[in-house]
């Protein structure tokens, strides 16, 4: 472990953290935009900007970039940290005039407007880059990403065209501190062709990326709920069965097994995606399969392989 001291505090780190994940841990507040903990740390907001003292030397760092060390003297709020914040906070709300969480971060430090000599724009994007970092790292779809530079620098598809290789996740409008990515569900899509409008049915569109899919529809409860290119794409890199998502995950039910009827074959136990399954003996010294219901995510795929129909899913009320 390592001790460093926060705003006149001692405090442990663990070997290879960042200096904002130390603060938070130990309720210390500092303010972020493009920080997720499922990305890699990029440091473009610079919001999160701290005062660091090691050895003689004192510096305005990114704390979720820079790690840890011992000896460390770390100031959060220092009139040097507030300045750098305030300045950081009038060039994103001059960008972004109408985004709430910039209006609110503004005036959580006394900006009400930005200083006359800023040109005003009235963009929705603070270009933190998480759509496109969790597209990369998380998603691994690599569909949208930067273009431009300087002040024509923007987030888009490539070419501004459709993006292709959008599963259609929504992963990107879930991270987006601003709400400026919009993923729209349609019960009756159409899609307007030379010979003209055809009918598409269930469709997710996300308008920004120029990209519409069609969903596949739950057969249990009738209703669509995911893009049918994503939920392929996870058939062809994953071991699942074709009929893993032919049920939705919220109509989803751990089975179970009738010890009357079950010869404990095994059958459901290799066809398992989870390994959810594994062989018991029962109080009548008997080989029966079982289900873990903590480990099984209900899709059903045992009750399909199961060859004397033991296996069975809970009826809905």
């Amino acid at each position: 472990m390592i001790t460093l001291t926060i705003n006149g505090k001692k405090v442990k780190a663990r070997n290879g953290t960042t200096i904002l994940t130390v603060a938070r841990e130990n309720g210390i507040d500092i303010p972020t935009l493009c920080y997720n903990d499922a990305v890699e740390p990029y440091g473009a907001c610079r919001l999160c900007v701290v005062e660091i003292k090691s050895g003689s030397m004192t510096s305005i760092e990114t704390s979720c970039t820079y790690p840890v060390a011992e000896g460390l003297e770390v100031q959060t709020d220092s009139p040097d940290v507030i300045a750098a914040r305030k300045m950081v906070l009038e060039l994103l709300l001059a960008r972004c005039p109408n985004v709430k969480i910039v209006k609110e971060l503004a005036a959580r430090y006394g900006i009400e407007r930005p200083s006359e000599h800023l040109a005003m724009e009235n963009d929705y994007c603070v270009l933190c880059g998480l759509c496109v970092r969790g597209c990369h790292e998380v998603v691994k779809a690599a569909a949208i990403g930067f273009s431009g530079n300087g002040k024509n620098k923007k987030v888009e598809s490539p070419f501004g065209l459709e993006a292709e290789a959008c599963i259609g996740c929504g992963s990107c409008a879930f991270v987006c501190p601003t709400g400026i990515i919009k993923v729209r569900d349609f019960a009756n899509a159409t899609e307007v062709m030379p010979a003209g409008e055809v009918a598409i049915g269930p469709a997710r569109n996300i308008e920004n990326w120029n990209r519409t899919l069609p969903m596949r529809v739950c057969k249990e409860s009738g209703n669509a709920y995911a893009p049918e290119y994503m939920l392929r794409r996870f058939l062809d890199t994953m071991l699942l069965s074709p009929q893993f998502f032919d049920i939705s995950p919220s109509y989803r039910e751990c089975p179970s097994v009738d010890e009357d009827l079950c010869v404990g074959c095994g059958a459901c136990i290799e066809e398992c995606p989870v390994g959810a399954i594994h062989l018991k003996i029962t109080e009548k010294k008997t080989i029966r399969s079982t289900i873990m219901p903590t480990h099984c995510c209900g899709c059903r795929t045992c009750t399909m392989y199961c060859v004397r129909s033991a296996i069975k899913v809970p009826a809905r009320a």
